[in-house]
């Protein structure tokens, strides 16, 4: 099974406040050709409805193919416009199995093949990364602000691979050559998981491993976030709606719409659409708003189930619920957007972030039963924001994030875990 939490899995900050972003240096490149379809062989992945679920329509016309960069352009990270941060050390989480995972952050990979009782550095180097994607113990990527790294030898050495621009800003891998990125976009927000261009992004794909890179030819334009659960199905987020593809990205067809804000609401831009796969025809959503305001920042999650069917989970309470009075949801984990972890078709773990609550906390919400059921957890304890999160079932799980409860270790980093669903936690690493 895998577990895909990229910064994935949460917000990148040090300062943690306000909404997370992250500029782009440059535009795309294109590679002047269309990108080979993918074949059909699958590939492992774990992988009361609000608004309409509309009928299979044509996707919408691609935008054109952005010119050649000027140049490469490291992108910069940051917690609200105008505010940028550093990466932090550990930004970004993934477990392919209970013993088998590996957390990305700035300068440094760490690995564990105990479940995390050791974590061992497996890469450090100059590369701030922020993702990391594996599809199996062996075949992973480790997506940065300034690097696009792969490794087939489960982390213990690292290749750099093609980045145009230093534009990619997520991966998706279904086999050890095939993968989806998302390229481009001038702001990416990183508050709801993985990294998601609030506009301008591109999807891309690969056929040899990272090494070359092209657009797919028929997206849908303003590609924000990606998944596939194997070669042929996959799901695309663009702002506000959610795409899906069942032959490996030829045809597109919208499967949802977040329902409109009532009159008189006027958001700056569409909502941002964040993507987690779950199994074939699955997959878990978050709808990123913008604004924040008195400790809350708005968001709306769904599960969708099989091409038509969403079913709303949950919503911020203050902002998004006057927003849209008419979808009518239960209060999310937290006031501001976390990270999501799918586990399967039926099953995720929700962590959201309470910064009102002492010096912040990060409430978990278990769905299972395909969103018929959320169960509360409590808190993630010794977290006061999370930042990624990988869970492998119910039961078992893995949040980091920061830890500012104590007055001398403020801005510490620390990997927590779980084996009772979220009741209790356990320590594994903190940095040093």
């Amino acid at each position: 099974m895998r577990l895909m939490a990229g910064v994935g899995g949460g917000a990148l900050a040090a300062a943690l406040s306000g909404t997370a972003l992250l500029a782009a240096g440059c535009s795309t490149a294109s590679s002047g050709h269309h990108a080979t379809a993918p074949s059909p062989a699958s590939a492992s992945r774990p992988a009361a409805t609000a608004g309409a679920v509309p009928p299979s329509v044509s996707r919408p016309p691609s935008a054109p193919a952005a010119p050649l960069c000027p140049g490469a352009a490291p992108a910069g990270v940051y917690t609200a416009p105008g505010v940028p941060i550093p990466v932090p050390p550990l930004a970004g989480i993934e477990f392919v199995s209970a013993e088998q995972g590996w957390v990305a952050g700035a300068g440094r990979v760490l690995a564990t093949s105990d479940g995390g009782q050791t974590w061992t550095r497996r890469y450090s180097g100059q590369a701030k990364l922020y993702q990391a994607d594996f599809i199996d113990a062996r075949h992973g990527w480790a997506v940065g602000t300034n690097a696009l790294l792969g490794t087939t030898d489960g982390g213990a050495t690292w290749t750099p691979l093609s980045d145009p621009c230093d534009a990619i800003r997520s991966v998706h891998f279904v086999a050890p050559d095939l993968g989806y990125a998302v390229a481009g976009g001038s702001q990416v927000r990183i508050d709801g998981g993985v990294p998601a261009p609030v506009q301008g992004g591109e999807l891309l794909r690969t056929t040899d491993g990272g090494r070359a890179w092209a657009p797919v030819p028929g997206a849908p334009a303003q590609a924000q976030t990606a998944c596939f659960a194997s070669a042929a199905d996959g799901f695309l987020g663009t702002p506000g709606k959610i795409w899906r593809t069942s032959d490996g990205g030829r045809h597109w067809s919208l499967t949802f719409t977040e329902p409109p804000s009532s009159a008189g609401v006027h958001p700056s831009t569409p909502d941002t659409t964040v993507l987690e796969c779950a199994g074939d025809s699955a997959a878990w959503a978050l709808f990123l708003g913008t604004g924040a305001a008195l400790g809350h920042s708005p968001y709306l999650a769904y599960a969708i189930q099989g091409a038509r069917h969403a079913r709303v989970l949950f919503e911020e309470s203050y902002i998004e619920s006057a927003a849209r009075p008419g979808v009518h949801a239960p209060e999310g984990p937290g006031s501001y957007p976390g990270p999501v972890s799918a586990i399967s078709p039926d099953t995720a773990a929700f962590v959201g972030w309470d910064p009102p609550v002492g010096y912040g906390a990060a409430p978990v919400v278990m769905v299972t039963g395909g969103g018929s059921s959320l169960s509360r957890r409590g808190m993630v304890s010794g977290l006061t924001r999370p930042l990624a999160a990988a869970f492998i079932s119910s039961s078992r799980g893995w949040v980091i994030g920061t830890d500012q409860t104590q007055p001398r270790q403020r801005g510490d980093y620390v990997i927590e875990a779980t084996a009772d669903g979220g009741k209790t936690w356990t320590r594994q690493y903190q940095t040093p």
